[in-house]
């Protein structure tokens, strides 16, 4: 070999030394950059539905209202009903008033008029006695057509009765005659400007149908004047509470000073009016302020290991179980109720516990607690196949 030759050799065999250090640098690099991207882009999102438990709570609330009535005032009647002062308050409204008012409502009563064609009339006495007047007395409407009187009546002094009248001429106009006032030809002339009588209703003809008012109707007048009444002074309250916000409470019937109805059930009519004059104590409160108090009380009852999912505001009840006016102060008893879970800091739900773990053995961890009631595991990209190392890549949800 000529000392050339010896001499090339010598030269590259340093070139494939450093070519093979370089090589297997490169390699390692690919190795550690594929080992860093498999931890760095491994993914787990574990998403874990917990069981709602019911839970209920009774409890007593104190009404206060920061200003009491003088023990003197005649407005201030006393304890009433099971009061006794209780630990847990709210700052609110108690007040007593009356509230009057009427309304006109439509009957639903139907029948068949037989035989004749009348109806009714209102009678009115403004002279100085009472006046009788007799079956059959005559009743002239200022359109001229004739009715009688069907049964004796004797109108009061200063007063008014209700009588039924019927057609002396059973004609179709008679059937159809609308409210109209009537004069009584019996009585002299100087007399018949006192006593008169009035129509409200249409009068109905032979075998026509016509309206009367049911025990029903009534009933309902009733209850949907009690109502408007009521809310009237619940709107009182609110906005003498002037807090801004929404105000709940209870209106509380002490007594009922009158309760009149027009028609009695049966008697004919399209309308009727009922009337009534109310006593009340309103209790009042902000809707904020007695549902934070709601929440710390059911709080109070919920177990270490759990805690509140929600609360049902929609049906929290409430009702006034005695007050004392003198103090401005009621007693309510408040019913809530919600639901409960385990804590979502509870340790089973560290993401130390699931690290290194593939999905049929996160599963199997998960089943033995009751208080769990699913779970769902999925992993990215899709060669990840348990949960990986790096906490920051593992993602725990807890679904209520």
């Amino acid at each position: 070999m000529s000392p050339k030759s010896k001499s090339t050799l010598k030269s590259e065999a340093p070139v494939k030394f450093y070519r093979r250090i370089a090589f297997g640098f490169i390699a390692l690099t690919g190795v550690l950059i594929i080992l860093a991207a498999y931890f760095i882009l491994s993914r787990a999102e574990i998403a874990i539905k917990v069981v709602e438990e019911p839970i209920s709570a009774d409890f007593m609330i104190n009404i206060k209202e920061s200003e009491a009535v003088n023990p003197e005032s005649p407005e201030a009647d006393g304890i009433v009903g099971d009061f006794a002062t209780e630990e847990v308050s709210l700052s609110g409204k108690v007040i007593e008033t009356t509230v009057s008012g009427g309304k006109e409502y439509k009957t639903s009563g139907k029948k068949v008029a037989q035989g004749e064609v009348g109806g009714k009339v209102t009678i009115f006495n403004n002279y100085g006695k009472d006046q009788p007047l007799v079956a059959t007395t005559r009743l002239l409407s200022k359109e001229g057509i004739l009715y009688r009187l069907k049964k004796n009546v004797t109108v009061p002094v200063g007063g008014r009765v209700e009588a039924e009248v019927y057609a002396d001429n059973p004609t179709e106009e008679a059937g159809k005659l609308g409210p109209t006032r009537f004069t009584i030809p019996g009585l002299w002339e100087g007399l018949q400007e006192k006593i008169y009588a009035q129509s409200f209703e249409p009068m109905h003809g032979a075998n026509q149908e016509i309206k009367f008012a049911t025990e029903e109707d009534i009933k309902n007048g009733f209850d949907a004047l009690n109502q408007v009444l009521t809310d009237q002074v619940m709107d009182n309250l609110k906005t003498q509470m002037k807090s801004g916000g929404e105000v709940l409470g209870k209106v509380i019937i002490k007594g009922i000073d009158e309760k009149k109805s027009s028609l009695k059930a049966g008697e004919t009519g399209e309308k009727f009016s009922v009337n009534m004059a109310l006593k009340v104590v309103g209790v009042a409160f902000s809707k904020k302020d007695f549902e934070l108090l709601v929440k710390d009380q059911l709080q109070k009852i919920v177990p270490e290991d759990k805690e509140l999912a929600n609360i049902d505001y929609a049906g929290l009840t409430f009702v006034v179980e005695g007050y004392d006016l003198r103090a401005r102060e009621a007693n309510m008893m408040v019913h809530v109720e919600g639901k409960i879970s385990m804590k979502t800091d509870n340790i089973i739900f560290d993401e130390d516990r699931f690290i290194g773990l593939d999905k049929e053995r996160i599963m199997k961890y998960l089943e033995v607690y009751p208080e769990i009631e699913s779970a769902t595991v999925e992993f990215s990209p899709f060669w990840v196949k348990k949960v990986p190392h790096l906490k920051n890549n593992v993602k725990i949800i807890i679904q209520k």
